[in-house]
């Protein structure tokens, strides 16, 4: 998976028990500050957490990198803080008294406030801030109470970079041929809204970048395929093919120094150089990849992998779905392409051909049964996000698309009525409350079905 910290800027500012700690406030001076210490708040200090995640442990375990702290005594210093962190901490209790001309200037900053927290996740102060004053509506200021609300809020924060820093390939015309999008998306417009970069190629392009790679020059990834996987379909006789199509989409993401590819599959003029065996080894490798050129999905994809640092598929909803199947409160996500770190422990990838044509080719794998997914969509304007989650508990190979995956819902008729994206994405895992936060991050609306 793509190695994404967040980047995190403490500031300093007058903590309340320094402002108390004035002539002009003789009781807080001398009860509250130089006062005993709270016995409780003592023993507080003194608990040790299940498990620590403090900024120092957070730093230790690869998740943030943390920038020196900076002093923010007057409203100029506000500038001293770099352009490209990903949120900035604001120290226990320094924003309770903070001067407004300070406060207004981070606050158009339009980056996350985050309030110190403790080794157990605690911003035991966090409630009390000026901060959250009517005229600072717009600031995004964030408090935590326990660790699984820090691992969260991380994670939702990783997201937003995984999304900024990311760099497109979209190979082919624009709109895609078999996925719509709003009006006003372009790709200028993403690029503007979201911070994602995208460099535009042509099919022609992507299929001279296969033509050019020799037979030799993949032998060892067939070699490696063939032990890897079972093959059937008699595609060992055309797996340099798919080899070449693989090691196309590798040279052509570090020829630009991209990181997510898409390509507008509908109009390949030959099945054979269907990337779904590509994408689905890239996905592996934490390269988000969209099919059809469904941006909407790509974005949706490239947020789940963000959050959740794990490789994420895409399908269709509903589509090798029966009457009973929704009666049941089962969706189905299906589609060719399968990572396949989604295989269970025991089950070893098949290699099949593409919609029972003869050519191309497809992974399918049984899934891990039983386990808890989290399915999200993206709307076509992109300003919106729908997410819930279930229950893997049937895997079937359906030729046209390949892979079935039978998902136990809460129910399955509002999800199949509420679904507002053309494709859905999905992933083990609950996260749930990360991508709520992350839509917040990104200024698109949050809905949990």
């Amino acid at each position: 998976m793509r190695k994404v910290k967040v980047k995190i800027q403490p500031i300093r500012m007058k903590k309340a028990l320094e402002i108390w700690d004035s002539d002009e406030t003789p009781l807080a001076k001398t009860a509250w500050v130089k006062g005993p210490k709270k016995p409780r708040d003592v023993l507080r200090s003194k608990e040790i957490p299940p498990e620590d995640v403090s900024l120092d442990a957070l730093k230790r375990k690869g998740l943030v990198e943390v920038l020196e702290p900076i002093e923010i005594r007057k409203v100029e210093d506000v500038v001293k803080i770099p352009e490209d962190v990903d949120a900035i901490l604001i120290g226990d209790s320094e924003d309770w008294f903070a001067e407004d001309n300070i406060l207004e200037k981070l606050v158009l900053l339009n980056k996350p406030l985050l309030v110190e927290w403790d080794s157990w996740g605690y911003s035991i102060h966090g409630r009390i801030s000026k901060l959250r004053f009517n005229k600072y509506s717009k600031a995004k200021r964030y408090f935590t109470m326990g660790a699984d609300e820090v691992f969260s809020l991380i994670r939702a924060l990783r997201g937003h970079r995984f999304i900024k820093t990311m760099k497109v390939l979209y190979i082919g015309d624009f709109p895609s041929h078999s996925v719509a999008v709003g009006p006003q998306i372009s790709l200028e417009y993403l690029n503007k809204r979201f911070g994602a970069e995208f460099i535009k190629l042509t099919l022609e392009d992507y299929l001279e970048e296969i033509e050019e790679i020799s037979d030799g020059k993949v032998e060892d990834v067939v070699k490696e395929w063939k032990e890897r996987f079972i093959i059937r379909d008699n595609r060992e006789k055309t797996l340099h093919i798919y080899a070449k199509t693989y090691k196309a989409l590798k040279n052509m993401l570090r020829k630009y120094n991209a990181n997510a590819v898409t390509v507008d599959c509908a109009a390949l003029p030959e099945i054979e150089y269907v990337p779904c065996l590509a994408y689905s080894l890239l996905i592996d490798e934490g390269i988000p990849c969209g099919c059809e050129a469904d941006l909407p999905a790509l974005f949706a994809m490239a947020m789940l992998m963000g959050v959740s640092n794990k490789s994420v598929l895409m399908g269709n909803l509903n589509e090798n779905a029966t009457h009973m199947d929704i009666e049941n409160n089962i969706v189905v996500v299906n589609h060719d392409v399968l990572p396949p770190s989604f295989a269970c422990p025991t089950c070893k990838i098949t290699l099949r051909d593409y919609h029972a044509t003869a050519k191309g080719i497809t992974p399918y794998a049984e899934l891990i049964e039983g386990l808890t997914v989290t399915l999200a969509g993206m709307h076509w304007d992109m300003d919106k996000i729908w997410t819930t989650t279930g229950k893997v508990i049937w895997t079937a190979d359906t030729t046209h698309c390949r892979v079935s995956i039978g998902v136990k819902v809460d129910d399955a008729k509002k999800v199949s009525k509420n679904a507002f994206s053309h494709h859905v994405v999905m992933t083990y895992g609950n996260y749930v409350e990360e991508l709520r936060l992350l839509s917040e991050l990104m200024k698109i609306e949050f809905t949990l079905i």
